[in-house]
């Protein structure tokens, strides 16, 4: 049984301009990450806003305007890490979903961490081709060098019939479980969690809502999903594979913008 030890970061309070015409769920929500205390280290699920950006919000390009975020300091992953009583510099292992911007954006507040990522995703990021890529992948957040570890977007394994991509030695109780779709390379973050486990979904879905039997009643959250996702019928089409493990008593499901998840899972409100 492991014994890996989960705490609920959020990195980064987002009120969007108008998201809440589309969905309540979308007025108010969290950049919800997690820190993982194992055996020999801590490794962060994705890295949230960093203390760069919530200094000087412009980092971020023009999707400022439309996250809106709430400039905290004390809301980034390397704060709340210092909060909970351990040394930053044991954050050996950053695991991403995805390289978005309000995603990797506290990767150079850990220079010394491993940055785990699909090949897919890590292309799409450094070598963006269109000015909506520009704008979600921001040059700055890997101006400093990550230390990839690059990851070939094939399934060698399975993990409760879907793909999975192992991460080595070091980290046998996390996988990615590729969900392109939001982006070309975007995966979800299994974590071993004592006899269960813990799938963090990335922007696979932004409401509990979506992952209902008819998701299209809502035709403003359809909406705004076309907006948010690069490729939506296949983003859409990973919704089903998560529905799939719903009824899986041993995973627990979270994402990275749901509210209601954030402080059912954290134990604690989210901070407007």
């Amino acid at each position: 049984m492991s014994t890996n030890k989960i705490h609920h970061l959020n990195c980064g309070t987002m009120r969007p301009r108008g998201a809440g015409r589309f969905d309540k769920d979308l007025a108010v929500f969290p950049c919800h990450c997690l820190l993982v205390e194992t055996n020999n280290c801590l490794v962060l699920v994705d890295a949230g806003v960093g203390v760069e950006d919530m200094d000087d919000p412009r980092r971020l390009g023009p999707m400022r305007f439309a996250l809106n975020l709430k400039r905290d300091r004390s809301e980034t992953a390397l704060m709340q890490t210092r909060v909970l009583g351990y040394d930053p510099r044991d954050v050996r292992h950053i695991i991403c979903t995805h390289l978005d911007l309000d995603h990797a954006g506290g990767l150079p507040d850990f220079p010394w961490a491993f940055v785990h990522i699909p090949e897919a995703e890590y292309k799409a990021a450094t070598r963006p081709e269109t000015y909506r890529a520009k704008e979600r992948y921001r040059g700055m957040h890997f101006a400093h060098g990550p230390i990839w570890a690059r990851h070939e977007q094939y399934a060698p394994d399975k993990w409760f019939g879907m793909d999975a991509l192992p991460l080595g030695k070091d980290l046998e109780d996390f996988l990615l479980v590729p969900m392109p779709g939001h982006t070309p390379g975007h995966c979800a973050v299994a974590v071993k969690n004592g006899s269960g486990w813990m799938l963090h979904c990335g922007d696979a879905y932004y409401s509990s809502e979506e992952l209902g039997a008819d998701s299209s009643k809502n035709p403003m959250m359809k909406a705004f999903t076309h907006i948010a996702h690069m490729d939506f019928p296949l983003a859409a089409a990973q919704k089903g594979k998560i529905r799939q493990l719903m009824g899986q008593k041993d995973i627990t499901l979270c994402s990275s913008h749901v509210p209601q998840e954030f402080e059912r899972l954290s134990g604690r409100p989210l901070k407007v």
